[in-house]
């Protein structure tokens, strides 16, 4: 991770405090200019009520309150019980953003609305500190995967797939230019076989959403993927279990703490936001 950091020049100009909050737990990270980043303080907090877990630990470790925050989730619905009609809402919630946006996961970054209880957690998050953004944490995984130059120059040149491998979750992004084309949201009990046949689907244009839902997944964008992106061929993968796919793709640890990779992601985004 510091490797990354100093390396690519990805320090905030000011106090600024990460947060991903997960299935099992939210990662935190503060990055602070005038500290070397590996002195940057992190921790992993309780998935509940990542606000109020953050400015508990703020106040513990007698940290400054940020300049801004960005925070990520899945914003994921009531476990197992979750019903056909709420995991289809996902699925709609990512093809509005995906429109709003054109695809491009630095503005997903700022976007709320993209997942369920977005809104709300960044009305939260903006009355603790101020300055504020929520994001999916979709677009915290791609951002921190074309954090990676030769990744990311190689998006430009053909479509290639990234693959969120986490805890609860399972997501693919197909990227051709820094931007996300079609995805797809699986559980983690997904077997690798199974991956590599979605895939398969997805990348031909083929996939239905419903087959994916009807597997207990959330479901997929797929049908407009562009012919010039030649397939979305090569394939990385990243995530707390990434080794679960060996064999699927390349395995990738952009900042090298699983736990954090998602929070190195929106940092990425956020740097990239301030050069351009």
């Amino acid at each position: 991770m510091l490797d990354r950091i100093y390396s690519q020049n990805i320090v905030p100009a000011c106090p600024t405090l990460l947060m991903d909050n997960g299935s099992r737990h939210t990662a935190l990270l503060m990055a602070l200019p005038d500290t070397p980043p590996e002195n940057w303080p992190k921790e992993l907090l309780p998935a509940q009520a990542p606000v109020e877990q953050a400015l508990g630990f703020l106040k513990e470790q007698k940290l400054p309150m940020p300049c801004r925050t960005a925070l990520c989730t899945m914003g994921a619905f009531a476990g197992a019980e979750e019903q056909e009609s709420l995991r289809a809402e996902r699925i709609r919630l990512w093809k509005e953003a995906l429109e709003r946006t054109g695809g491009r996961p630095d503005l997903l970054l700022k976007d709320a609305a993209a997942c369920p209880g977005g809104a709300s957690l960044l009305n939260e998050a903006q009355k603790a500190f101020g300055t504020a953004f929520v994001s999916h944490s979709g677009a915290a995984a791609v951002l921190s995967a074309l954090s990676m130059p030769a990744l990311r120059d190689r998006s430009w040149r053909e479509g290639i797939t990234i693959v969120w491998a986490g805890h609860s979750h399972v997501q693919a992004f197909m990227v051709y230019q820094e931007k996300i084309s079609g995805l797809y949201e699986q559980h983690a009990d997904l077997s690798r076989e199974a991956l590599l046949a979605d895939l398969a689907e997805l990348r031909l244009n083929w996939l239905p959403d419903e087959q994916v839902r009807a597997r207990g997944g959330h479901g997929c964008i797929c049908g407009n993927l562009p012919e010039e992106a030649e397939g979305f061929r090569p394939t990385w993968i990243l995530g707390p279990a990434r080794a679960c796919f060996e064999g699927c793709g390349r395995l990738l640890s952009p900042c090298g703490n699983d736990d954090f990779e998602r929070c190195f992601g929106l940092l990425s985004g956020l740097t990239d936001g301030e050069r351009s």
